[in-house]
């Protein structure tokens, strides 16, 4: 079995951005310093996440970052300004389209 890592950047701005792996089909979203590695459906839940802003809490600092987003990990959080949130969200809606074609595709490849 061949196992293909072509990696196709579908969009990308200073601090980030979205590509998926044609071989393995994750998604890999990088935001600053994170890396988020998604699945096709997890991106779009991501993506619904970070548009909505849910699951965040306001978190008071002296640095701007001042929505928290809980993680699964215990005692690991993310922080982010209303401008992460607009740069990040317009990354995510720049990819959104595409990869939501290749969802399609990868469903009627299935069956």
């Amino acid at each position: 079995m061949k196992h293909n890592h072509n990696f196709r950047t579908l969009a990308e701005n200073t601090i980030g951005y979205v590509g998926i792996c044609d071989g393995c089909r994750t998604v890999n979203v990088a935001f600053q310093n994170s890396l988020f590695c998604l699945t096709l459906d997890q991106f779009e839940t991501f993506s619904e996440m970070i548009f909505e802003r849910q699951a965040m809490r306001p978190f008071c600092t002296t640095h701007g970052k001042e929505l928290l987003l809980p993680t699964p990990m215990p005692n690991y959080f993310l922080l982010f300004s209303d401008d992460d949130l607009n740069s990040l969200s317009t990354l995510l809606r720049e990819a959104a389209p595409v990869l939501a074609a290749e969802q399609i595709l990868d469903l009627s490849r299935a069956n």
